[in-house]
């Protein structure tokens, strides 16, 4: 998040602790790609696993929070998630409490710590990251644009510098008063006073 924020001069927000965070996670993998990772040592799918417990069912996790489920769920439909609808599997914390909120605030994992990472995770309008993801996404998509437009102006400058190019060498050639002059500038390699390959040496 530090990242971003220090890239686009976007100051960090304070969480609101509105909790959704733990209510409805959604990593950016299947169930079973994450039980993998965790079989094989990866951390954050290990940290994952010992905190959080998976809904039923998307019925289940709407009764949290329906606007986040859907949008998360059109997601997958549009190809923006990667993963299937049907494969598609929210979390709840197993230490989050309605009253006491996080239970083990201080030996949380990092992941949580880390929350949200980037400005592309889904977030709950809620939640105090969700401005600063916008803002970030724009400055992101601006600076994208930035890009393509020295792009194509790197492109039309090369373009100005062949064609300048080509036109000296026809104002070139249109000053050379013989035949094996403009052969021999034409085809160096083939003249036998060419500097380079030479018949001649």
């Amino acid at each position: 998040m530090e990242k971003w924020s220090e890239q686009f001069n976007i100051p960090l927000p304070d969480c609101a602790q509105c909790g959704t965070c733990c209510l409805l996670a959604t990593p950016s993998v299947s169930y079973k790609k994450l039980l993998e990772k965790a079989a094989a040592g990866d951390q954050f799918a290990r940290d994952f696993f010992s905190i959080f417990i998976p809904y039923k069912n998307h019925e289940q996790a709407e009764k949290i929070c329906e606007s986040l489920v859907k949008r998360t769920i059109k997601s997958c439909i549009d190809g923006i998630n990667k993963i299937p609808v049907e494969d598609l599997v929210f979390y709840r914390c197993r230490h989050y409490h309605y009253k006491k909120q996080c239970l083990i605030y201080e030996t949380r994992p990092q992941l949580c710590r880390d929350f949200p990472g980037s400005p592309f995770v889904l977030l709950h309008e809620n939640c105090a990251f969700y401005q600063w993801a916008k803002d970030c996404k724009k400055a992101y998509n601006k600076l994208k644009e930035d890009i393509q437009s020295l792009k194509k102006q790197k492109k039309e400058l090369e373009d100005m510098k062949e064609q300048k190019r080509f036109e000296d060498l026809l104002h070139r050639l249109k000053n050379l008063k013989d035949n094996d002059s403009r052969f021999m500038l034409i085809l160096p390699s083939l003249s036998v006073i060419s500097p380079c390959s030479s018949w001649l040496k």
